[in-house]
């Protein structure tokens, strides 16, 4: 939309035509008067002084319209502008630069951080004040988080400088990598040794056949009776395992022996049974099995030393709801 002055000079006729695009002209605020000045010093050289003004007026926000109610030229009110709006835009260059300096990404995405800073560069430059890409990728490297500080001591010591636009693809892709790198990785559930609550006459190792492929070994019965302990004399283990030579282990303390470690929370009750998925477990207390039956079979327990441990009675393990089978 367009608006037409016509103007009379004089006695003559002749007719003086000014159009004002006033679709186009940027309205004046508190924050864009650099631009505005632009605009107008390119748009009302040579003109007449009262369309001038009426351009002027014309162009500028209602509430700083009631500001020029008193001035008669068009002189006056840019005059009254220029002083009003020109220490206001320096207050916010440095509120704009002291902001681009405190940006951070924080939690946000490399995306979402990288806008908000070219956000504020273009509200810099809309004030006279444009950054160059040189500055603007320093400001963006400084805000990044610890765990970018691989790629950003790269693109420090570069030789060619980088683009804000170059440096937004490069740091999307480092985002995405370290997303995927820190994705959980599933493991399997493997074989898991420990040892349970012991007097001096028993030992108490665990043993499990789950759906993985373990190599179970059946040992002939006199097998540990060839094993002949170093120590003591007495078979059916070795020095290595020996009780007499390591102590007793603690009741209220049980250690594994293998990958897991719980300790109990109560000194009372320290039976325990480990949910790996297992479907065999071991004890060597009756009273944790229920529904017991001797077992007359010829496989063994196989330990780390090769020792073979009997097996005497297998059962079903009753815990809440639970039940598991127990050798």
């Amino acid at each position: 939309m367009s608006t037409s002055h016509t103007i009379n000079i004089g006695a003559t006729n002749t007719t003086t035509v000014i159009v004002l695009n006033t679709q186009s002209a940027i309205k004046l605020t508190g924050a864009n008067f650099p631009a505005w000045k632009v605009q107008f010093m390119a748009l009302l050289v040579g003109r007449q002084d009262q369309l001038i003004l009426h351009a002027i007026l014309s162009s500028v926000a209602a509430e700083v319209v009631t500001m020029l109610g008193n001035v008669k030229n068009s002189k006056d009110a840019w005059d009254v502008l220029n002083t009003m709006f020109a220490s206001k835009t320096r207050s916010r260059i440095m509120h704009l630069k002291e902001r681009l300096t405190r940006t951070t990404k924080g939690s946000k995405s490399v995306s979402e951080y990288l806008q908000g800073i070219k956000s504020i560069s273009d509200e810099l430059a809309v004030i006279n004040t444009p950054l160059d890409d040189v500055d603007l990728v320093i400001h963006a490297l400084n805000g990044l988080g610890s765990e970018f500080k691989e790629v950003s001591a790269a693109l420090r010591t570069r030789e060619n400088p980088i683009g804000f636009a170059e440096l937004h693809d490069m740091l999307v892709d480092y985002e995405n990598f370290l997303q995927r790198d820190s994705e959980p990785t599933l493991i399997s559930t493997a074989h898991v040794a420990y040892r349970g609550k012991t007097g001096p006459h028993k030992k108490s190792y665990t043993y499990h056949r789950g759906t993985s492929s373990s190599n179970h070994r059946s040992t002939s019965p006199g097998h540990n009776k060839k094993t002949i302990c170093q120590f003591c004399d007495i078979p059916g283990h070795s020095a290595k395992v020996c009780y007499k030579l390591h102590g007793y282990p603690s009741k209220r303390h049980s250690r594994p022996s293998a990958h897991s470690a719980i300790q109990t929370p109560h000194a009372v009750d320290t039976y325990w049974i480990l949910d790996s998925g297992a479907t065999h477990h071991i004890t060597n207390n009756l009273d944790d099995l229920h529904l017991t039956t001797p077992y007359h079979g010829m496989d063994k327990i196989t330990i780390g030393d090769g020792t073979g441990l009997p097996i005497t009675h297998t059962g079903l393990e009753d815990k809440g709801a639970s039940s598991k089978r127990i050798a």
